[in-house]
């Protein structure tokens, strides 16, 4: 087992990339504190892990925008397992796709605050929680996650990007805090890909632009064509939670660039062919 005496806590993580972790690091033999908004949710996920992991995993209730959320799962784990040794900051959602000036003034403020203030205000709060612990000990692995728009420009996500642009460059920066000072505490960035979780079944499309039978259709595209195994996305994670990991500040990827060039080509060519036939 690749990690035993791991102990993690991974943001996020009652579906999708988080939940995917969290059974891979258990695999592994770590300890896990897998946390969501939901408290319906982290009791349903909890009971599904410990029926194979037992006493390895814990679950706890956390808003990661609210510090005092994050700080409380810090706690408890440490409290659990009796220490942290890697952080997961997968938190992350979307609330909307479509042109940025669709949106009203009032809806824009509202989608920023919420985006922005889990997808990086809850990275920096969970970082900045986690920190004095991994301090204390001189050591730590910490993973966050990049994604769509954070690198180059992403039609209409825009907020979503711009959040995941921020989460990039506080990523770039602390990693160099971290090269200057004695402490094997190392962060590097995961681009998982585009892989069919809640983020994207959740996403609404903005109404006064596009139909919803339209972008479903769209959606269902991108899947078929362009859309990352979740599990094997998620494998390529593990090398950098590990104390033999000297990576820090590096972007890796959980998916084929090749594919995903290929797969988009694909699916314009499919989606100029049902315009074509949806004309008069």
């Amino acid at each position: 087992m690749k990690m035993k005496n791991e102990i993690a806590i991974i943001t996020g993580s009652t579906s999708g990339i988080g939940k995917t972790l969290a059974k891979l690091f258990l695999q592994e033999g770590a300890k896990v504190a897998i946390c969501s908004r939901n408290e319906d949710k982290v009791s349903q996920t909890l009971v599904e892990l410990k029926a194979q992991f037992g006493d390895n995993v814990i679950g706890i209730a956390c808003d990661v925008s609210d510090p005092l959320a994050v700080q409380n799962l810090v706690d408890k784990t440490i409290e659990a397992f009796g220490g942290v040794r890697i952080l997961v900051a997968n938190a992350g959602f979307n609330l909307s796709y479509g042109p940025f000036d669709c949106l009203s003034l009032e809806a824009a403020n509202k989608e920023a605050n919420l985006v922005i203030g889990t997808n990086l205000i809850g990275v920096i709060n969970s970082i900045s929680a986690v920190l004095p612990h991994m301090k204390k000990q001189g050591y730590g692995r910490i993973i966050t996650l990049a994604g769509g728009g954070a690198d180059r420009p992403l039609e209409h996500m825009t907020i979503y990007s711009a959040s995941k642009g921020g989460v990039l460059a506080f990523s770039k920066c602390l990693a160099l805090e971290f090269d200057q000072n004695p402490d094997d505490i190392k962060l590097n960035i995961f681009f998982p890909g585009m892989i069919y979780t809640n983020l994207m079944r959740n996403t609404c499309v903005i109404e006064e632009w596009k139909d919803e039978d339209e972008f479903r259709e769209e959606l269902d595209l991108m899947m078929k064509y362009v859309a990352t195994d979740v599990e094997e996305s998620c494998k390529k994670v593990i090398p950098y939670v590990l104390p033999s990991c000297k990576s820090n500040g590096k972007s890796f990827r959980g998916f084929s660039l090749f594919k995903l060039i290929r797969g988009f080509r694909k699916v314009n060519k499919e989606t100029r062919k049902l315009t074509q036939s949806k004309k008069p």
